[in-house]
């Protein structure tokens, strides 16, 4: 029983000696609780309107009491001509939602014949899904049951095919490319630094001629390459996948993409991918190991996924926060995706991301140099 305690007390000073090791004990479950908190506010945020936003709206033919109830939570809209001129400016954004009450509908409220309202909505417009909300459960106190709500068996909601795909494609691109891009660095970094430490050919390396910055240079543009590979093969796959996963909800063919809005996307790929491969290839070189390095980097590769699903509480941040980087390429990807983006939001959220790897290049450059830290045991 001695041996054993005597193993144990060895294995607690290791661990405890070894900043490293507790961290990647301890670093799971903080970002553990740091992602389900922000996924938490996420789905939270997500239709969400802000509490003092009052619904534009167009009402016809609404009774005096029903007409004054709705003017208490809609500002109303005057001046527009007609139900089909409404149900346009529903369409394109430009009010959030129109009230329709049949021209008989005073006389047979409450009778044998039962009424219908119709209430025209966007739903890929946040505020407009609001609107509709609101106006049902306003309308829904006066129905005993007087009246009906869209029972008429039209098209209610006036979001376009193009709007509802662009929607969808904003919310989910930004957070798929992040954690495929992630996974692909994953699976390249560790082996190429800490594992060649690990088998000692690093070493033969470092001791050539060769500059070690240039190695360091090599080793970054080298995996960059394969990891946007493998990143970009996957999430072809899943973009030619979601028609089939999403069913009816989503059709690429009807969002007009053009060479710029994949011109600029590609250019933000190339510039995340090269933080992140930078980054995990200096977790790589402070590790002895593959199997350290992967621990280390694990709960970097959660954060990276975090931050790619900024975009989604985030859908319309300034152009300046498109600077900060990896956070703002999820913002530029989300507005490349809804084809809102501008040329400059797009080059501050890519030049950021560059700073930060040529930074993160010079960094592992200078590991390199460190005899204490390539050929530590």
């Amino acid at each position: 029983m001695k041996n054993v305690f005597t193993i144990v007390k060895k294995e607690f000073s290791r661990f405890f000696r070894d900043k490293r090791m507790i961290l990647t004990v301890i670093l799971p479950g903080i970002m553990i609780y740091v992602i389900y908190s922000l996924m938490g506010t996420v789905f939270a945020n997500i239709g969400a309107t802000p509490k003092d936003y009052k619904p534009k709206a167009y009402i016809s033919g609404a009774p005096a009491s029903m007409s004054e109830t709705l003017g208490l939570v809609l500002e109303v809209e005057g001046g527009i001509a007609d139900v089909d001129s409404a149900k346009a400016l529903v369409e394109d954004g430009t009010i959030d939602v129109a009230v329709v009450f049949p021209a008989d509908f005073e006389d047979n409220y409450g009778g044998v014949k039962v009424p219908d309202v119709e209430i025209y909505f966007n739903s890929a417009e946040q505020n407009s899904s609001f609107a509709y909300n609101l106006v049902a459960s306003v309308l829904g106190a006066f129905t005993k049951p007087a009246f009906t709500i869209n029972a008429g068996g039209g098209i209610y909601n006036l979001a376009s095919e193009e709007s509802s795909t662009k929607q969808i494609m904003s919310m989910m691109v930004p957070v798929l490319m992040f954690a495929l891009l992630a996974s692909a660095c994953m699976a390249v970094a560790p082996e190429s630094i800490a594992g060649e430490k690990e088998r000692g050919t690093m070493a033969t390396m470092l001791i050539t001629p060769v500059n070690r910055s240039e190695i360091a240079l090599g080793k970054i543009l080298s995996l960059t390459f394969f990891a946007l590979l493998g990143g970009i093969s996957s999430f072809i796959g899943v973009i030619l996948s979601l028609p089939k996963l999403m069913g009816s909800s989503i059709n690429l063919g009807a969002v007009p993409y053009g060479v710029g809005e994949y011109f600029m996307l590609f250019g933000i790929i190339i510039s995340v991918v090269l933080v992140i491969i930078s980054a995990f290839s200096v977790l790589s070189a402070l590790a002895k190991s593959v199997k350290e390095a992967g621990a280390l980097i694990g709960p970097m590769m959660m954060a990276v996924i975090v931050l790619g699903m900024v975009s989604i509480f985030a859908p319309s941040a300034s152009v300046g926060l498109y600077a900060i980087p990896l956070a703002g390429s999820g913002l530029a990807m989300a507005a490349i995706m809804s084809m809102t983006a501008s040329p400059l939001g797009v080059a501050l959220a890519i030049i950021s991301n560059l700073v930060v790897a040529a930074l993160l290049v010079v960094l592992l450059a200078f590991m390199f140099k460190s005899e204490k830290i390539m050929f530590k045991k």
